[in-house]
């Protein structure tokens, strides 16, 4: 019995004492030295940091609206203004500016009548840039278009800027696929 008695000590001298190690509190990770993103600009480095998830939701929409050929979701996505960037603007892969919501609209009427296109998002990322009043989300996309009868892919990366919810801006940079 004596045995018996100094097994269970054992065993509960060995459980008391994992218990209370594994009740301490956890090591504080450390703070990480810079943030997870910048902005450079000619005069200074802004830092960027997550944003709200929810801007995702609204740019697969976005995405979908255009797959649709939805004008009037994509018209009510977008804000007529921003603090940050003013009247709503697309900057095209080529340096063409577009300026205002109905611009827009008719742009992508004759875009889709003529070509077709259609998205495939591959990613998208939210961040927020410190001091500045909105989001951006970040995208990937695979574009499929017809142009003269042909069958064109090139792969789109797009900042969008985003304002009370609503797309304000983006920027478009395209890469034509590569010819294995």
């Amino acid at each position: 019995m004596k045995n018996n008695t100094t097994m269970k000590n054992i065993f509960l001298f060995t459980f008391i004492t994992l218990f209370i190690y594994s009740c301490e509190a956890p090591v504080a990770e450390k703070e990480a030295e810079r943030s997870p993103g910048f902005l450079r600009t000619a005069d200074s480095q802004i830092n960027a940091d997550d944003a709200n998830p929810e801007n995702l939701d609204l740019w697969d929409k976005y995405i979908d609206a255009h797959n649709n050929r939805d004008l009037d979701a994509i018209a009510s996505m977008n804000i007529d203004s921003t603090q940050q960037m003013g009247i709503f603007k697309i900057i095209g892969p080529d340096g063409s500016l577009i300026e205002g919501v109905d611009t827009h609209i008719e742009v992508l009427k004759g875009w889709f009548e003529a070509e077709n296109p259609t998205w495939n998002t591959f990613f998208s990322y939210t961040m927020k840039l410190e001091n500045q009043p909105g989001e951006w989300v970040i995208s990937g996309a695979q574009v499929k278009k017809n142009v003269n009868g042909e069958e064109v892919t090139t792969y789109d990366v797009i900042d969008a800027y985003i304002e009370e919810g609503k797309i304000g801006a983006f920027w478009v940079y395209t890469r034509a696929e590569s010819q294995k």
